[in-house]
């Protein structure tokens, strides 16, 4: 009976075939058709592909390529725009302001191009010019007329006589004596004489101005000559005091001076000063 029951049991299941090639064997023949499969590699084969630089250069260039066409296409469209002679088909836009880009303190109201702003401005110059040249031609014969009778040798002896050109000999001769008197020595220490004046406020003067000795005694100061004519003519170069120096002495020389006249006794030093100066009256200060 037992070895029925197991007669019966193992006609339940299928034996497997235990030879060495696994012939008949479902799992080996599926396990050695996903063998032939190589997932790895053909990853890697998909990697390779995808950083081939051939491949990527040619995605760059083709994004380049198109770039490239879309600026061309602007950059056509724009020059059309702006270099159209008629303004027809852009008036009515709200561009006014870019169609004149470029031409600045140009106000745009009437949305003109380029070219029809150049052809108004160009008409506008060409009558401005026009307009000019016949003023002028009126106006230099005249100029040049009165530059005549303003050069000529009467209108000139007129102006040295009369009118701004002349001063006031009275007030310059006042002004120069008062710059000259103003020292401490109360005028003692310059002496002007041989003064000329003309009409036209040129002064020529030869004067003398005095002064201490070269070597002063121990625990004085004197001031020689040639420091004092020093000083009278920087008081005679500020123009505030309305003269002006011509010609400036090119040297000024000491020599011994010696006198029992009266103040003029106390100095020792004499220096030569030869004057050319003009007056400035008021109205030309």
């Amino acid at each position: 009976m037992e070895e029925t029951q197991n007669t019966e049991q193992k006609s339940n299941y299928i034996e497997l075939s235990q030879d060495s090639q696994g012939v008949g064997n479902i799992f080996n023949e599926l396990s050695g058709e996903l063998g032939e499969l190589n997932f790895s590699e053909k990853n890697t084969q998909e990697e390779t592909r995808k950083k081939d630089p051939i491949e990527i250069a040619y995605l760059v260039s083709k994004n380049v390529f198109i770039f490239g066409i879309i600026i061309t296409i602007l950059l056509s469209l724009d020059v059309f725009i702006r270099s159209s002679e008629d303004n027809q088909l852009f008036a009515s836009l709200p561009i006014c302001s870019y169609l004149s880009l470029g031409t600045d303190g140009y106000d745009n109201v009437e949305c003109k191009t380029i070219p029809m702003i150049s052809t108004e401005v160009h008409a506008e110059k060409e009558k401005l010019e026009k307009n000019i040249a016949s003023n002028l031609i009126i106006l230099v014969p005249k100029f040049m007329q009165s530059l005549d009778i303003t050069n000529s040798p009467k209108v000139q002896f007129i102006q040295e006589h009369t009118g701004d050109s002349r001063v006031s000999i009275t007030d310059a001769m006042a002004r120069f004596t008062e710059i000259k008197n103003r020292t401490s020595y109360q005028w003692e220490d310059i002496e002007c004489k041989t003064i000329s004046i003309d009409e036209t406020g040129k002064i020529s003067a030869s004067c003398q101005t005095y002064g201490g000795s070269l070597v002063a005694p121990s625990g004085l100061s004197t001031k020689t000559s040639r420091e004092t004519a020093l000083s009278f003519l920087e008081r005679l170069d500020d123009t505030k005091n309305g003269f002006q120096i011509l010609s400036y002495p090119k040297t000024l020389d000491i020599s011994e001076f010696n006198s029992t006249d009266g103040f003029k006794a106390i100095f020792s030093t004499k220096t030569s000063l030869e004057l050319k100066l003009q007056y400035l009256s008021a109205n030309k200060m």
